[in-house]
């Protein structure tokens, strides 16, 4: 029987994705495993694997195609014993043809597609039948361009990549020379990452009765303790504050096991293991990838995958069991000198902590007026969760941790 392919849902919050492009043509044979299509989701571009073998029987939904929902039939694998008859009644059923199908395609199936068949199949879209190269469809759909407002120079008029650049230049130049009244603007087309945090950070605002706790810490000695490490020569990584900060937090939460919590509705669910969310920032939003077991791992080992999961992120390429989970998240902005912030909860969890820069200040130690290296950090709590003196139970045995840091190493 013919399997009829869906729109996947390849991120817990996808309902809607971006075909961004078929990598198999119609009439081409399919292993399992075989990379068939690349989707946009709400986090990134992704290859998708074929879990059947077959023969890519027809495209239902046609490369370039925006907001395509979850679980809506894209293409239809043709199996060894399936006929036209069978395809056609698929076809039939799920009413997302106009044209019949013909014996034509059943050559197709033992045959490798000519290039007059692939150039067809590329030239095919549903955006208007408009004839695009891949490349420039997908920086159309990136930049937002209606594809039918240019003029190709490519073989028969088919729109190539230099017809999307010279447009952009030259919208560029009539926004400048068409300016009314010294206003200047671009609109920015939404990424469907974008529209999940707007809904998401809305949501959280919005529902969650936040508050917020704030504490200061002396972390001169944790600066020389990371100096230690990195000038030992015993580890093969640059550790950094964040990873400290991050082994801290894990080891706080470990003595605090009150706030290891999310809210759940009907129950506030606790958990044995202590995974901490890291923010990392990427173009058009941010990924929250997840250090696993975090209490249990030592530094070096938190700083390298902090640094493998941020790379994954910043290249698209992020899964999203490495980015679901956690019960914290930790976002730090002291690279950017900022003095003090608070962050909107990332549901379901119950807590965030937004760290700021480092200072050097005059501060009072046993009486005695010393510089010293502060740090600025808020905890937001969901209230429905966890009351104010488990948080400020945290936030202290943090501070107290983050003071002495060779605690944490024992």
């Amino acid at each position: 029987m013919p399997i009829i392919l869906e729109m996947p849902a390849l991120s817990p919050t996808m309902e809607k994705g971006n075909l961004v492009s078929w990598k198999k043509n119609e009439g081409d044979t399919i292993e399992v495993g075989d990379i068939i299509a690349e989707i946009e989701t709400d986090k990134a571009t992704m290859d998708v694997e074929s879990v059947y073998k077959g023969t890519l029987a027809k495209i239902i939904i046609s490369e370039g195609s925006k907001d395509v929902a979850v679980k809506t039939p894209i293409a239809i694998i043709r199996q060894k014993k399936d006929t036209d008859e069978d395809i056609s009644n698929i076809l039939k059923n799920i009413n997302t043809s106009q044209e019949s199908f013909t014996a034509s395609n059943k050559d197709i199936t033992i045959e490798e597609p000519t290039e007059k068949a692939q150039e067809s199949n590329i030239q095919d879209i549903q955006i208007q039948n408009i004839k695009a190269s891949p490349l420039a469809k997908r920086i159309a759909n990136q930049k937002g361009i209606d594809l039918s407002s240019i003029r190709g120079s490519g073989p028969g008029g088919r729109i190539v990549k230099a017809d999307i650049e010279n447009m952009i230049s030259t919208s560029c130049i009539k926004e400048s020379q068409n300016a009314h009244n010294g206003i200047c603007f671009e609109d920015i087309p939404v990424s469907g990452m974008r529209k999940v945090i707007a809904e998401k950070m809305t949501k959280a605002k919005r529902d969650v009765p936040h508050y917020y706790i704030n504490i200061t810490a002396d972390v001169s000695d944790l600066i020389n303790l990371r100096k230690t490490l990195n000038d030992s020569g015993i580890i093969d990584t640059k550790i950094t504050v964040n990873d400290l900060i991050v082994k801290a937090v894990a080891c706080a939460m470990a003595n605090v096991p009150e706030i290891n919590v999310i809210w759940n509705e009907s129950t506030i669910r606790q958990f044995k293991n202590v995974d901490i969310s890291v923010a990392v920032a990427i173009e058009g939003g941010i990924f929250t990838p997840v250090i696993r077991n975090a209490d249990t791992k030592t530094v070096s080992s938190i700083s390298k995958e902090i640094k493998e999961l941020a790379a994954l992120a910043k290249t698209g390429k992020l899964l999203p069991e490495q980015y679901t989970g956690g019960t914290i998240t930790i976002s730090n902005l002291g690279k950017y000198e900022i003095d003090s912030f608070t962050s909107i909860l990332n549901l379901p969890q119950v807590s965030i902590l937004s760290v700021a820069q480092i200072k050097k200040i005059p501060i009072v130690k046993n009486d005695n007026i010393e510089i010293g290296n502060v740090i600025s950090m808020c905890l937001a709590i969901d209230h429905r969760a966890i009351d104010g003196t488990v948080a400020a139970n945290f936030m202290q045995r943090l501070k107290n941790i983050l003071e002495n840091p060779c605690s944490m190493l024992a």
